[in-house]
């Protein structure tokens, strides 16, 4: 099973590209699924200690690999913030699989829009805006990713299919 992470700032496009990654590999015969990884962070309060709820995410990637592999699922993709080299190491554990991370490259403006349209006024939207331009430069610096693609101004469908490409799926 291939894994791919979706990873980049807030605002970036992580769970609209990795959608259309998924229908993309689709299209292309591949059996692929989605994991809302945010989702599942949110499930339970975070610790003080894990503030984005990482255990809990890696404890369902665990208790769900033999369910993927059972079901033949070729490629996992995960829309996610993957901010170190243990991060992914903590995901490629648990599902047994060497993790590939694509961190998409929006500039700020874009982000910033993105975020205004999708939160109303409030506590968190200002918190999400201010955390994109920090978790930006800290993305870069980290340099986790295996690949980075612009996700501004083109289809969402375009640069899943540039991901797909580059990544041989």
């Amino acid at each position: 099973m291939d894994v791919v992470v979706i990873s980049g700032s807030v605002g970036a496009g992580k769970t609209t590209v990795a959608a259309a990654l998924r229908n993309e590999l689709l299209a292309r015969g591949r059996a692929a699924g989605e994991l809302d990884v945010d989702a599942i962070a949110t499930e339970t309060p975070a610790p003080p200690d894990d503030p984005f709820n990482e255990r809990v995410v890696v404890d369902h990637l665990r208790a769900m690999r033999r369910h993927w592999r059972d079901a033949g699922l070729e490629v996992l993709i995960l829309p996610r913030v993957v901010e170190t080299v243990a991060q992914r190491d903590a995901y490629a554990d648990a599902l047994g699989e060497a993790v590939r991370v694509v961190r998409l490259d929006a500039p700020a403006d874009a982000r910033h829009a993105r975020l205004v349209a999708r939160h109303d006024p409030g506590p968190e939207r200002d918190w999400h805006l201010a955390r994109t331009d920090v978790l930006a430069v800290l993305l870069v610096t980290a340099g986790v990713e295996d690949a980075v693609v612009s996700n501004v101004g083109r289809a969402p469908s375009t640069v899943a299919s540039e991901i797909a490409d580059l990544l041989g799926l």
